[in-house]
């Protein structure tokens, strides 16, 4: 039971620090994972950046366990399901100013920016969806 594999993304305008925030990513999906970095303009034409990592299933479960117990706890407690999309895949918003700090926290402010984090969840006939996020937030959280 666990994951297939995750994704964290970023979308920053062209004058934020990449570098750093490539850093960021590398701490929170590990060693040896390889960052992205997309150049690209949004539809208004700005210049803006992509800058996401793609994690195989144990660096994606390792990835989530460098969150803070607290937020690992929140998203545990608060409306699960609501993260778990049709597909399988549980979503976390993490705040891009406490990540570039070392700090894997849960955004709480809609406006602030983020890494959005996707993660696909090992789903097998006759387990839900829900029950293996939980088995996987409760492994990660000593309990």
């Amino acid at each position: 039971m666990g994951l297939h594999g995750g994704e964290w993304r970023i979308h920053a305008s062209a004058v934020d620090e990449s570098k750093v925030i490539a850093d960021a990513l590398s701490w929170l999906s590990g060693a040896g994972s390889e960052i992205i970095i997309h150049k690209e303009n949004s539809t208004l034409g700005a210049p803006m950046q992509t800058i996401s990592v793609k994690m195989k299933g144990k660096q994606a479960r390792l990835s989530l366990g460098m969150l803070e117990k607290e937020s690992l706890k929140e998203i545990l407690e608060n409306d699960l399901d609501k993260r778990i999309d049709d597909d399988k895949f549980l979503h976390i918003r993490l705040s891009l100013g406490r990540l570039v700090q070392g700090i894997g926290a849960l955004s709480r402010n809609m406006d602030e920016p983020v890494a959005k984090g996707k993660f696909k969840l090992e789903v097998y006939p006759g387990q839900e969806p829900i029950d293996v996020a939980e088995k996987i937030l409760g492994l990660l959280l000593g309990e």
